[in-house]
């Protein structure tokens, strides 16, 4: 077993998935030709365990193939994108992150109920990406671990992080 899966193990003894995720509708293979990147192996795992999922009423983790209207990650990260450089351009000192699908752009993974946006730097190779938060409130962050291993860091309390939320009680619901 890789490390990848015993963290989803982890995780999923943690907080388990909902009894009825909610699932894109495309493939990952649809996605990853949309994209023009495949996405970490370590998420896709994670979003094949719980689907569209909302934990403890505060973080959204979406699945990213079509929804039943059709809309699409890539133009989801492409809106954000444009957004985000819309930002930077006026507060360079506090949006420093590339935006999707500059190199090593911030592609989005989950947001917050506050507006948060949790996501990946994108440069090099899928499982290497790290961890970024671009928050509403408080600065910037680059996290280098994956996605699976920040959340149990983060649910479990061995990641100790200012503007990390305690998320108990820890619970998982289906989304959408």
């Amino acid at each position: 077993m890789n490390e990848g899966q015993v963290a989803l193990n982890r995780l999923i003894a943690l907080v388990p998935p909902p009894p009825d995720p909610l699932f894109g509708l495309g493939s990952w293979a649809e996605l990853f030709a949309e994209l023009g990147t495949e996405m970490p192996s370590d998420y896709v795992a994670l979003v094949d365990a719980y689907g569209q999922s909302e934990f403890s009423e505060w973080l959204a983790l979406g699945d990213p193939r079509r929804d039943e209207h059709g809309f699409s990650k890539e133009a989801e990260a492409r809106e954000l994108g444009d957004e985000y450089r819309s930002f930077r351009s006026e507060w360079p000192q506090a949006y420093p992150f590339a935006a999707w699908p500059e190199p090593g752009g911030f592609l989005s993974w989950g947001n917050s109920i506050d507006g948060d946006c949790l996501g990946w730097l994108t440069a090099g190779e899928p499982d290497q990406w790290p961890v970024a938060i671009w928050p509403r409130h408080h600065a910037y962050r680059v996290i280098d671990m994956t996605v699976t291993d920040f959340l149990l860091g983060w649910f479990s309390g061995e990641l100790v992080g200012g503007e990390l939320p305690d998320m108990t009680p820890l619970e998982c619901r289906r989304w959408g």
